[in-house]
């Protein structure tokens, strides 16, 4: 019998995890002439095939493709690259891996004969969702659930994909792909396609899966959320795909990713308010706030409509949670841009902030600005800005201390927990750190919501 024992790595954001999690589900539906073996370490001796899903948003995300590719080749591991990468690939590094077993753009994502180049493949009843299940029956008779009905695990069955954050109670929702933005510093529309949804039908049907398979959080993600169906209907329906969401019946919540204050007006905030399920984590990529720098990155508002906007988010979501990108030295960023977007940062205290250094990208017609930054004034201008975040993050934590919080724990030492609030997003926002003792639930395990106090 022939074999194919694998392990996966994910480069890049979210959406590419869910494109790699609908692989992982392709592969182990193929054919029970091959022996599918699925292993999460990548350094497992076992695994003999090792799929690298690839980004190339930034040159830099391309050269830490090729260092990890070279990495494991030179392991003897051999190489699938995935999606991103081949977009924008350099043959040249690709004819002198030695292990490189295939490449499969974007575009051929469910041609699983470019792995296997066997048509003949038909069906395989998957191990991975079996392994999967037994694990889960183990975990929940050692809680005392041992007694829950079989029909609980009915869904591995009826999967669409493998869910790598099972473990943590949460999982990633796409509802479109690619962008209609043309920000200047992006290079997306250049290399992929212009936005398309998903049906409001087949994103439900997903989510109804993901909800009876005991995810807790739905992370709701897309290059542009607030955009959603403008492809379709020439108009942006997010709201009417989230309140058939919100009505569905089971113990979940979901949070949304990427909403753009360009298009996402009062209205919808309103609607917003409606709401029972989303959790009030505002996403917002504002990237700077200095007219004149917004004007160049090709973002449609202003200062004063993102003034009006955060004042509605504070005063009308309880507990609201406000996270954002910030991109610094961006080309023509004189003193004045800079001092107005620190101002900003203190103004608003945001809860979260990415903070990215801007990069000349070849297809970006950023990259054809004049005024570049120099490396010097970059340096003072990150360390400036990183220390008011840093008094504002600490602040924040002080005002955390001694009250009573819900979250959620993420991996358990013999006497500490990494905990993650029910607020904060996974993968983006900071963990806390706690000891046993602070705990307030008499049950501790991982993904579980608890009650502690710092």
């Amino acid at each position: 019998m022939k074999t194919f024992y694998f392990s996966t790595i994910n480069l890049g954001c979210s959406k590419n995890l869910v494109d790699l999690e609908f692989m992982i589900w392709n592969i182990f539906n193929l054919s029970n002439e091959i022996d599918i073996e699925f292993f999460t370490d990548p350094d497992t001796k076992e695994v003999e095939y090792l799929i690298i899903n690839t980004c190339w948003f930034l040159s830099s995300s391309r050269k830490e493709a090729e260092n990890l590719i070279k990495e494991y080749d030179d392991l003897g591991k051999k190489i699938i690259v995935m999606w991103c990468y081949s977009e924008v690939k350099d043959d040249e590094f690709l004819s002198n891996l030695k292990h490189l077993y295939a490449v499969i753009p974007h575009n051929e994502s469910k041609n699983l004969d470019l792995i296997f180049k066997n048509k003949s493949l038909q069906t395989l009843k998957s191990k991975l969702a079996w392994v999967k299940q037994e694990k889960l029956k183990k975990y929940l008779k050692n809680i005392g659930w041992d007694n829950i009905s079989s029909k609980a695990f009915i869904w591995q069955s009826q999967d669409v994909r493998a869910y790598l954050n099972a473990d943590y109670g949460y999982e990633y929702l796409k509802i479109s792909e690619w962008c209609d933005n043309n920000c200047s510093f992006c290079i997306i529309p250049n290399i992929r396609w212009r936005q398309k949804s998903r049906s409001l039908e087949d994103i439900l049907a997903e989510v109804q899966i993901m909800i009876k398979s005991w995810r807790k959080e739905i992370q709701i993600i897309s290059q542009d959320l607030t955009r959603y169906w403008t492809d379709i209907y020439k108009e942006p329906r997010l709201l009417d795909l989230l309140e058939k969401i919100d009505k569905l019946d089971w113990d979940f919540k979901y949070r949304l990713y990427y909403l753009y204050p360009d298009i996402l007006t009062f209205n919808h905030l309103e609607r917003l308010k409606n709401l029972k399920k989303m959790l009030p984590y505002f996403d917002l990529p504002f990237q700077h706030i200095s007219p004149k720098i917004l004007k160049l990155m090709w973002r449609f508002y202003n200062e004063e409509h993102i003034y009006k906007f955060l004042g509605f988010i504070k005063e009308n979501f309880k507990n609201a949670f406000i996270h954002t990108n910030f991109i610094v030295w961006f080309p023509w960023e004189e003193e004045g841009d800079f001092e107005k977007l620190k101002d900003f940062a203190k103004k608003y205290e945001f809860d979260s902030v990415s903070m990215f250094g801007y990069h000349d990208e070849v297809l970006a017609t950023s990259n054809k600005l004049p005024n570049k930054i120099n490396d010097k004034i970059i340096q003072e201008r990150v360390l400036e800005l990183r220390e008011i975040l840093e008094e504002i993050y600490d602040k924040k934590y002080e005002e955390r201390i001694w009250k009573t919080h819900i979250w959620y724990i993420h991996e358990i030492s013999w006497n500490k927990l990494w905990v993650r609030p029910e607020i904060k997003a996974p993968e983006i926002d900071e963990l806390d750190y706690i000891k046993k003792e602070n705990v307030l639930s008499e049950e501790i395990w991982i993904w579980k919501k608890i009650e502690y106090r710092l």
